[in-house]
């Protein structure tokens, strides 16, 4: 077939999906065996705490292992920070005030495994500290291993935290992308959406914080997350620190996929130069060359040749929607903090508590046993 029918027949191909006209065979539902749902549930927080202090503690002890000592300097220790780090995540899952974790303090204390007491200003102090961040990073870590070998296909899709209850940033994306619909002409694709995150009509203090996610779309666990104030900074220019993360918790990551944000050329060839097969949408004004890249023609191709397979994998990446919604559902509350850095640092605190959640019901649901360290277990 001459190149210029191939493009328009691709062309055609893709404004067919877009306006949700194409004759997919969609898959079945997957059963749920709500017995064992009740009974995760009810669970749910003994088993958070638990998994909760296993966790910090694992993390806190490997990052101990492979970091050199340090001399010790003049002046009180700092606390220690796998102490905060629990404390932290508690004060997410409650969605409490810093005052309200220092009372929880003197009830869970011996539960959570923390070696001292401290200050409600501590806690707020912990959203600066660089080894909290490292702490949850490795818990992100630890948890994926949990569903090494399991888990091969890994959506990415971008969201934001709002500071306010006065905004939603659904709404607000939903609204800005079809501001930007209306601009265009009868030949492009409605379903495109813009790159650049909607921007807060408030004060920049109550603005979103906004961040990028790679979750396993078989057991919704996060992978690896960007995270940033700035709105103009866009979820493709996030996506490359999202996606090494995920590879580091996944180095076997077969599968990448996501909306027609990241359907661009050099996203696609980031995730096939690391021997994964994108499933990207995209653009209605898609053309073959490659322009250097050479996963752009491989992805093409494949969508081209045989669209009813390709669209089995790219319409799994609804599951990062999902799990966004998870978290938000969750651990909804607005952002209390006003400094960018602490912004981040809750923002984190919120996926990774969604983690140690999910982990919990794993277990209960699909039998899947976590391989560290448990204290009384």
């Amino acid at each position: 077939m001459p190149a210029k029918s191939r493009t328009e027949e691709l062309r055609t191909l893709i404004k067919t999906i877009c306006d949700g006209d194409f004759e997919y065979e969609s898959r079945e539902s997957p059963k749920t065996n709500w017995n064992l749902y009740d009974n995760a549930q009810i669970m749910e927080l003994a088993d958070y705490l638990d998994n909760l202090r296993d966790l910090v503690d694992e993390a806190d002890k490997r990052i101990k292992e492979r970091t050199p000592p340090r001399k010790k300097g003049a002046g009180r220790p700092p606390t220690d920070p796998g102490d905060i780090s629990k404390i932290l995540l508690f004060q997410a899952y409650t969605e409490s005030p810093n005052r309200i974790p220092e009372g929880f303090l003197y009830l869970f204390r011996e539960k959570l495994g923390i070696h001292q007491h401290f200050s409600y200003k501590t806690i707020e102090r912990g959203y600066d500290r660089k080894a909290v961040n490292e702490i949850l990073d490795e818990i992100v870590k630890i948890t994926n291993e949990t569903v090494e070998g399991k888990e091969t296909t890994y959506s990415f899709d971008g969201t934001g935290f709002s500071a306010s209850n006065k905004e939603n940033y659904a709404a607000k994306r939903q609204k800005q992308n079809s501001k930007k619909n209306h601009k265009k002409t009868k030949s492009e694709c409605v379903g495109e959406s813009h790159d650049c995150f909607p921007i807060s009509n408030t004060a920049s203090k109550m603005g979103f914080s906004y961040s990028v996610m790679g979750v396993g779309v078989q057991y919704k666990l996060i992978s690896g997350m960007a995270i940033s104030p700035d709105h103009s900074i866009g979820e493709t220019t996030m996506f490359p620190e999202a996606f090494k993360q995920t590879l580091h918790c996944n180095p076997n990551l077969m599968n990448a996929l996501g909306d027609g944000i990241y359907g661009c050329r050099w996203i696609t060839d980031l995730v096939s130069t690391n021997h994964a097969t994108p499933y990207f949408l995209p653009r209605s004004n898609v053309t073959f060359r490659s322009k250097g890249f050479v996963g752009w023609n491989d992805m093409l191709y494949s969508l081209w040749e045989n669209p009813q397979e390709w669209l089995e994998h790219y319409h799994m990446r609804s599951i990062s929607e999902t799990v966004n919604s998870m978290v938000k559902c969750r651990f909804g509350a607005p952002l209390r903090k006003r400094l960018d850095s602490r912004k981040a640092t809750e923002t984190q605190l919120k996926n990774v508590a969604h983690n140690v959640r999910r982990i919990g019901y794993l277990e209960i649901m699909d039998g899947i046993i976590p391989h560290w360290s448990r204290e009384g277990r």
